[in-house]
């Protein structure tokens, strides 16, 4: 699934050629991806001006020039927005959401699983939207400090891990970070989250802070499906340093563990037997 990292790249790749366009032509070729599109979906926003675009958690938010609707769109598991030229374009297999701009090209949403979603709500509905009333920090709000971060983890009972997945907690967080920002921190993933000290806390936001501008930088991490909308991959799966790794050596200086695989909530964990503690 689309982290922070990819759906922000996502974002800032596509604000140069969506802010201030205009919306000539919206082709559905199906009605419904993990939810059925909204009612004269294509229509409300054929001939609209794009104001802005922006992310909030793995959402991207696309408000439109003299209207008070937002176009809300989230990637699920396996889908991505790419950029074409409209001369001699062919739709791909899985392209279900075409937007056509007065700059000549299509934005394609494509998404073979078809777990993504979206959805067009008044602006002023967002802060109470059930997408988004619940919704935690984001990782970046200089708002969320050790001492706030540790209030939240007092009460929880599950894994830190699964904790950090919890988009009340924190927004933007997946298993990828989650794994390796807990490394980074020296934290055994399956601990309780309110064992954690204050000083662990400090630690565990600096270095999710630290990872998910890494991986910003270099445009995510691309183990399947996800691309750039320019179609370029993100390259930060070459730094990982638990995920994906089980039995392999860990990487931490004079560090003499293996790192070892486990599950939870369904969802593969990677940590270091030795230094994560």
């Amino acid at each position: 699934m689309p982290e922070l990292p990819e759906v922000e790249t996502t974002c800032r790749g596509l604000i140069p050629l969506l802010q201030g366009r205009i919306f000539t032509k919206v082709t559905l070729r199906r009605d419904s991806l993990r939810y059925p599109l909204p009612a004269f979906f294509a229509e409300r926003l054929q001939g609209k001006q794009i104001n802005s675009l922006s992310r909030r958690a793995k959402y991207i938010l696309i408000t439109l020039k003299d209207d008070p609707a937002v176009l809300i769109i989230h990637l699920g598991m396996s889908g991505r927005l790419r950029i074409d030229p409209v001369k001699d374009f062919q739709p791909q297999k899985h392209d279900h959401v075409i937007f056509t701009t007065d700059y000549d090209n299509n934005i394609s949403y494509n998404d073979a699983r078809r777990f993504g979603m979206m959805d067009l709500i008044p602006s002023s509905a967002l802060p109470t939207h059930s997408l988004f009333k619940n919704l935690g920090f984001e990782p970046f709000d200089p708002l969320l400090t050790g001492n706030i971060f540790l209030h939240k983890l007092s009460n929880r009972q599950q894994s830190i891990k699964q904790t950090l997945l919890d988009q009340q907690v924190i927004v933007g967080i997946g298993n990828i970070y989650a794994n390796e920002s807990l490394w980074e921190s020296q934290i055994n993933p399956l601990r309780p989250a309110h064992t954690l000290s204050l000083a662990e806390c400090k630690v565990l936001l600096k270095q999710i802070r630290l990872i998910l501008h890494k991986a910003i930088e270099t445009g995510g991490s691309t183990l399947r499906d996800y691309q750039h909308p320019n179609g370029q991959l993100g390259s930060f799966q070459k730094q990982f340093q638990v995920y994906n790794r089980a039995l392999n050596p860990c990487q931490r200086f004079a560090c003499k563990g293996v790192i070892l695989k486990s599950f939870q909530g369904g969802r593969s964990t990677y940590f270091c037997e030795s230094c994560q503690i």
